[in-house]
């Protein structure tokens, strides 16, 4: 069985959703080197990393191939660990939860 990620969606009010997932999926935003951001797909022991996130970009939680939760943001920042993933935004758009 795959190891689980630990997943935090946070705004300057508070924490928007939490949950354990399989996958994260996010969009990032192009850095000054113009290399390009994109799609970042994040599994249990990624390379921590901290990514710029894309204004209205996509984010999406995965778990047993299904998507759990997804929404947009505006702006902000991942930070990767290992373990976890930690989403900083000041607005979060279009929430979508999967029950079940």
């Amino acid at each position: 069985m795959a190891e689980k990620l630990r997943f935090r969606l946070l705004t300057p009010a508070g924490e928007v959703f939490s949950c354990l997932c399989d996958a994260v999926d996010l969009t990032s935003k192009d850095d000054a080197s113009g290399s390009g951001g994109g799609s970042l797909g994040v599994l249990h022991g990624h390379l921590p990393t901290v990514a710029a996130l894309e204004e209205g970009g996509s984010l999406r939680c995965v778990t047993g191939g299904k998507t759990v939760f997804s929404c947009r943001v505006r702006g902000g920042f991942a930070r990767i660990g290992r373990e976890e993933v930690d989403v900083l935004t000041p607005e979060v758009r279009e929430i979508r939860r999967v029950e079940g």
